[in-house]
């Protein structure tokens, strides 16, 4: 028996790409699926913006490169058995480019794909073991489905605990389509960032607060990488697996600091919307207006009234213990931060 350890990342993928949760890629990407959708945005004739790919270091691709078969483990148990494994290479400054732009060797994500990424690795599955996974953790489309009963549901991506512009954009997906999934990343690595218990947590504190049964809330099991519009699509096409009919694509969605203009991955998913399959819901960031004491995204002061509301603030405000005011969070939500809920 060989035995590999999944990373999370690599046991997240495994679990999204066996549950359909990124359909239409069934198995990570090989060289071909690689190259499609790095250069065309396909895989096979079907519309996919992101590869996912199965990758090793260079001390894993040594003691692993002669290999037949492999038993995947995760968290000491046995998760997949693989065979046909095919090992390849691929310039990573393409798939920089592509993803981050002319300026790629200095995103953070581009730097920690080279570095774990020495080659890549196909396979086919063998078997696949099924576990019983807590619903806090992950849940299939599948099993998701199950349980709607719509013709219209919204959807809303978060990394972060929800904010008062966050709850605006809720309430006005829930009104406008009755019913909405609120789905939280959960699978966080960067130092600063939610736990992703806190944001879980207080995602559902959020949702109920609403007093709406068609209002649900899911972990989507992943990682982020900081992908700009194509990420924002591949965030497009898991709404989509899911039974949504609508996504909200927000300011900077999937983006890292001035990689991405402010409504790039607007522009780009709303000019794939066909071939995403999903209506893309694209509007201006929400933020507080300091003449209606209202969080709005279309005021029509005249003069400078917009005190702008995100997690990078809120977050700082965390770290040196100062209060959260009511404009930023409510208090449902901001009594329950403390230092601790971040990742350190």
């Amino acid at each position: 028996m060989s035995k590999f350890n999944l990373n999370q990342s690599q046991f997240s993928d495994l679990l999204n790409i066996t549950h359909k949760v990124f359909y239409p890629l069934i198995n990570f990407a090989n060289k071909d699926d690689f190259e499609s959708i790095l250069i065309k945005l396909k895989v096979g004739n079907n519309f996919f913006p992101f590869p996912i790919f199965f990758g090793m270091n260079k001390s894993n691709y040594l003691k692993y490169k002669n290999k037949k078969k492999l038993d995947f483990f995760y968290k000491s148990k046995l998760v997949a058995k693989v065979d046909n494994l095919n090992f390849f290479s691929y310039d990573k400054k393409i798939f920089g480019k592509k993803i981050y732009g002319i300026n790629f060797k200095h995103h953070p994500y581009y730097k920690k794909f080279k570095s774990e990424n020495y080659k890549f690795l196909s396979f086919n599955f063998h078997k696949i073991y099924k576990h019983k996974l807590s619903k806090n953790f992950f849940v299939s489309p599948e099993n998701f489905s199950k349980k709607i009963k719509t013709k219209s549901l919204s959807s809303f991506h978060t990394r972060n605990v929800p904010h008062t512009a966050h709850q605006w954009i809720h309430k006005m997906l829930i009104k406008k389509h009755k019913a909405l999934l609120i789905q939280p990343l959960i699978g966080q690595y960067k130092i600063g960032e939610y736990q992703d218990k806190t944001i879980l947590k207080l995602n559902f504190i959020a949702s109920n607060s609403y007093k709406n049964k068609k209002v649900h809330v899911i972990p989507f099991f992943s990682y982020p990488k900081y992908g700009g519009p194509r990420e924002a699509a591949l965030h497009a096409i898991v709404r989509r697996n899911y039974g949504c009919t609508h996504f909200w694509v927000g300011r900077d969605h999937a983006g890292y600091k001035n990689f991405f203009k402010k409504y790039d991955s607007q522009i780009f998913c709303k000019k794939n919307e066909k071939k995403l399959k999903i209506k893309i819901i694209a509007e201006k960031e929400p933020y507080y207006c300091s003449k209606t004491n209202n969080i709005t995204n279309k005021c029509k002061c005249k003069n400078n009234c917009k005190i702008k509301i995100n997690g990078t603030i809120i977050r700082k405000m965390i770290i040196n213990k100062k209060k959260i005011p009511t404009i930023y969070m409510s208090k449902i939500i901001s009594r329950h931060l403390k230092k601790s809920s971040l990742i350190h």
